[in-house]
């Protein structure tokens, strides 16, 4: 029998153990594993010349790239961060951690944002770390481009995790309240609402939405909860790949200052890697790892080397 390199990782059997000793959530890592995890990609960036700054300093470098992370405040908790890279003039390296909070937007039924708020800073008491009620622009609503606005709950966590965790509870109570408001037959809420007196009606269903018990009913939309993290703190702090900056680093009690430097215009010179995957595939199909094979793998340094490796060749014992 001959075996066939089919490019799909296989842990040992021994890696998945560990993790089932975790039951809180079934795709979230412990504190541990996740702190474990952030020292691991110290130290690799480490070797590849990009030292996290820990001397209070400034430094000036054109960034290239981003990544999440985790990291430990003051108090000694798990944060999340984004881990920015940057080349200096001179052609040194060097990254620094920015904390920022994760967050997303959920929307109620008319005036019940402050029972919400109430009961949700409750119910997700230690994950929750702030509440607040924002006015933001809702392209939903009629007539939005008059300026109408929409109050919705800001919901800010400590890490990416929290924000996972609180998010897959909710999804289901939006998703059914969704549903249900689809069902409901608009001509005859209405015209039940002008039998039983109108405005009278109007005050009793709002009574009746604020104490009910599970306000998770009330909730019935959620807003850029699926945008990546480091891509939210680039769009709300504006910092983009591309760009000279000025970091400026004082302790792990405060975040480091990064401000652009549009002055600075000469771009520096990295070592570019450039690499192509050859795979087999169906016709008119794109590739499968389930199915599909590795060809070859072919890449470059600079433009100088140039490696490819025949992978149909290789076998798997």
């Amino acid at each position: 029998m001959v075996l066939q390199n089919s490019g799909r990782y296989r842990a040992d059997r021994g890696q998945s153990g560990g993790d089932r000793e975790n039951p809180d959530d079934g795709s979230s890592m412990s504190a541990l594993k996740r702190l474990e995890r952030s020292q691991f990609a110290d130290q690799m960036d480490a070797r590849f010349g990009f030292d996290r700054i820990r001397e209070p300093g400034e430094k000036t470098g054109w960034l290239i790239n981003m990544h999440p992370t985790e990291i430990l405040d003051e108090d000694k908790r798990m944060i999340s961060a984004v881990d920015y890279y940057f080349i200096q003039e001179d052609g040194s390296r060097f990254k620094v951690a920015l904390p920022f909070k994760p967050y997303f937007y959920i929307a109620t039924k008319k005036n019940c944002e402050r029972e919400v708020s109430s009961y949700v800073s409750k119910k997700f008491q230690g994950k929750v770390s702030k509440l607040e009620i924002v006015p933001k622009e809702d392209l939903d609503l009629p007539n939005h481009l008059v300026g109408l606005k929409r109050s919705y709950i800001k919901l800010s966590f400590n890490t990416v995790d929290d924000l996972v965790k609180v998010k897959r509870e909710i999804s289901p109570a939006v998703r059914k309240n969704r549903e249900r408001e689809q069902s409901n037959d608009a001509y005859t809420s209405m015209l039940s609402s002008a039998l039983s007196g109108g405005n009278v009606a109007s005050a009793d269903d709002e009574r009746m939405l604020k104490s009910i018990s599970d306000q998770l009913d009330n909730i019935v939309d959620m807003r850029e909860y699926d945008v990546p993290y480091h891509v939210r703190l680039s769009i709300d702090l504006k910092i983009h790949v591309a760009h000279w900056y000025n970091v400026r680093y004082r302790s792990s009690a405060y975040p480091p200052e990064i401000v652009r430097r549009d002055d600075l215009v000469e771009r520096p010179d990295p070592v570019v890697l450039a690499f192509d995957i050859e795979t087999t595939k169906l016709p008119l199909k794109f590739p499968d790892a389930e199915t599909d094979q590795i060809m070859m793998i072919s890449y470059m340094i600079d433009g100088q080397v140039t490696i490819h490796m025949d992978c149909l060749r290789c076998v798997i014992l």
